[in-house]
Order: C-alpha cells, then structure tokens, then sequence
C-alpha cells in the first residue's frame, strides 16, 4: 500500500519550502496529503485541505476568526485544534502514515500543538529554527523527531534544500518501515528509574518478566514520569514500579528533573496497583556546579556528568517531601506498598558513598509513617535500592498485587 504523508504548516509564508518537501516526499514513493493553515495571504502551494476547513474542524468560521483580531496569538490554537482533529481521523482510518512540518518559533509551536496530539509511534519529523535549543515543550512526552534547519526557513538555498530533502526522507523512510510486532496479551507493568537505581531496576524487571508479565521502563527525569502517566490515563498500564521518585523531590524544590503536581496521582486514581520506594530523592539535579543556586551551594554534591551535578537533599526537605508524597496518594484506594531501602536510597547515598547521609533518610520514613494512610503497608529493609533482594521483594510483591487486580 502507497504510504501517505501529511504536510502541514502554513502555505503562503511557507509555500515555497513546502512544494519542495513535497516533490521530495513524492520522488521516494509517497503520497502527499497538504494541510494548510496560514493565515496571512493566499497559499501558494494549493492545499488538500484548506485553512477554512481546519478552522471548521475546531468549530470556528475562518472568516469570522480572522476579523475578531488577526493575531497568531488567537488564531495558531484554533488552527492547531482543527489540524489535530482532522489528523487523528486520519490516522484512525489508516488513511495517512507520517507527518512533517517545519517552521520558525510560531511554525514550531503550531505543529508541536498538534504533533503532540498524535499516537506514540506515528511518524512525526518538525524541521526547526528552535530544535538545537531546549525543545522539551516542544516535543513534550511524545516521539517527535527534530531536525535543526541551520538556516532560517526563508527560501531554498543549497544549505536549506538538503536539510528539508533530508527531512522528507527521514519521514518516508519512517512511514515505509516495516516494523516487527509482537502481539502479546500480557500485562503492562511499568519501571521508573534512574542511573543510579538502574542495577536494582534491572532485577525487578527481570523477576517481573519472568513471572509472565510485559515491563516498560521509564527514565525518571521528569518527562518520563509525565509519558507513563500518560499511558496509564490511555489504559496500557497493568501495575507500577515506582522505584525511582525523584522528580517529585526535584518538582519540589526546583532541580532539572522536575515533574508536574500531577505526579504520583495518576495509578492511586485509577487504581493501578503499585509499589512505591524513594529512589534518588537524595538528590537534587542542577547543570556543572556554577549552575546551583546559591542556597544549595555548600552542600554534599556529586558529579553525575559534565553537564549535571546531584547536591545532596537534607532532612527539612525529605521531611517536606514524605508529607508531599502522603498527601498524594492517600485519597487514592488503589492497592499500595511501599519499600524503604535503609542501606541507601541511591548508589550515592550509599555508606561510603558521596551523598552519605543516613540521618536525613531516617527523618523522611518518620514522617512517612505518620503522613501516610495507616491501611497502606511500608517494609523497611536493612538494604540499599540496588540489591538484589531488595529489587526481588518489591518485583514479587508487585506481582501478587496485579495479579490479585486483574
């Protein structure tokens, strides 16, 4: 079956960039599918898919859209809304296989808007101005491909025609994939980690997939959180291993690892089963050490790489952060268990280790014991996160729990 990729962006600004991506797109054996949403003069590139049309999919008529105030401001989230809806049809039909897009700030943001509407492995790829800054709320929690326009998107010149060619290529290549899938009725169960709970988090996922279950892990650096959230509010997720909740800490106290209030609120609504631990909430994360605001400085600290550095949390703020992380999950009645590692609650925290403080880690588990709801269990172990007897009790106990749910 022809492969059919959706071009969006604005055709009259955009116009001539876009007829090359699409006489691109159509050399390599694809199927055009132009979705215009420009709102300035006439496209120049003629649309399948009109900017009126869009409008109409949000429910606003484009011409009355256009005299209430022709700002981008108002217009680009109507005009985003519309695309989304017209696209995830589409898609539900089988009716087109990958998009592109590209653009400046405002272009970006439009097709961002939209592109994180789209299913995880759908084939998105956004040439942009922005994409060799910080592109996280561009591409948010969703598989967006980014591709750095080096030059301004004004023109064709012998810099931007190999950037947009390989750009429309990357997307076919993408559609015209034949990717191997397993069907596989086993639950879901979800990993959190980070590198410094990884060796314990390997164990749990190895127990956990021998007992018959399918395991997805999640890098807990604040957008990995937010993605198995994600799934769980889509239904995918059977049960949660949350061995690694630091970004509620680094939400907390602002460190580049931060996740949304929503965090940890999810499973308990829905009634996911989980077990709970406080991997790494000894640590919070900034960039090289000139980066650390002034009142963390002084601290234990450690360099996890040359571009990040973990400071050592102190017991005022895991204090803090049990009373956070009870408040959060006692109105939930999902089935819940937590596991505390004394020996360490990272492979930094370990005796020995460079985040060493096990007086501060004893303040969280008292006020975890008086926070939390008095119906949900906490084993304390005389073990670090990284063992594997420890990894082992939380896997199987996870596992009675779903079971018991299924």
């Amino acid at each position: 079956m022809d492969k059919k990729i959706a071009i969006l962006g604005c055709m009259d600004t955009k116009g001539e960039e876009y007829s090359y991506i699409k006489r691109h797109i159509e050399k390599a054996g694809c199927k055009t599918l132009v979705i215009d949403v420009g709102v300035i003069n006439p496209p120049s590139l003629l649309p399948d898919i009109t900017r009126e049309e869009v409008a109409e999919a949000a429910g606003r008529d484009f011409d009355k859209l256009i005299s209430e105030g022709p700002t981008r401001e108002k217009i680009s989230p109507v005009m985003a809304k519309g695309a989304a809806v017209i696209l995830k049809k589409h898609i539900a039909e089988g009716k087109i296989h990958g998009i592109i897009s590209c653009g400046g700030t405002q272009g970006s943001t439009l097709a961002a808007i939209v592109m994180q509407e789209l299913p995880v492995g759908f084939p998105k790829v956004m040439v942009s101005t922005m994409a060799s800054g910080n592109t996280s709320n561009l591409v948010g929690i969703k598989d967006i491909t980014m591709m750095f326009s080096v030059a301004d998107i004004m023109g064709l010149n012998r810099v931007t025609r190999m950037i947009l060619g390989s750009a429309a290529g990357a997307v076919c290549g993408m559609a015209q994939m034949k990717i191997e899938q397993v069907k596989t009725e086993r639950p879901l169960i979800a990993i959190t980690t980070v590198g410094i709970t990884t060796p314990g988090a390997m164990k749990a996922r190895e127990i956990i997939e021998a007992a018959g279950f399918e395991t997805i892990v999640f890098h807990a650096v604040g957008t990995g959180g937010r993605a198995m959230e994600s799934l769980m509010k889509e239904g995918q997720i059977n049960g949660v291993l949350d061995l690694a909740t630091i970004e509620v800490i680094q939400e907390m106290l602002g460190g580049y690892l931060a996740a949304t209030p929503e965090r940890m609120t999810i499973a308990t609504g829905l009634g996911i089963p989980q077990v709970i631990c406080p991997g790494a909430v000894t640590c919070n994360t900034y960039g090289p050490p000139e980066t650390i605001p002034e009142k963390f400085r002084g601290r234990k600290q450690v360099r996890h790489s040359s571009l990040y550095t973990n400071v050592r949390t102190n017991a005022d703020e895991l204090k803090k952060l049990a009373k956070l992380q009870a408040e959060r999950v006692n109105p939930g009645r999902a089935p819940i268990e937590w596991f505390i590692p004394m020996k360490g609650f990272c492979s930094y925290s370990v005796e020995g280790g460079p985040l060493y403080d096990p007086e501060a880690d004893k303040v969280y588990v008292e006020t975890l014991r008086s926070e939390l709801r008095k119906d949900i269990p906490i084993y304390i172990r005389d073990l670090d996160i990284n063992s594997p007897a420890f990894a082992a009790e939380t896997a199987e106990h996870l596992i009675r729990m779903v079971k018991k749910n299924l």
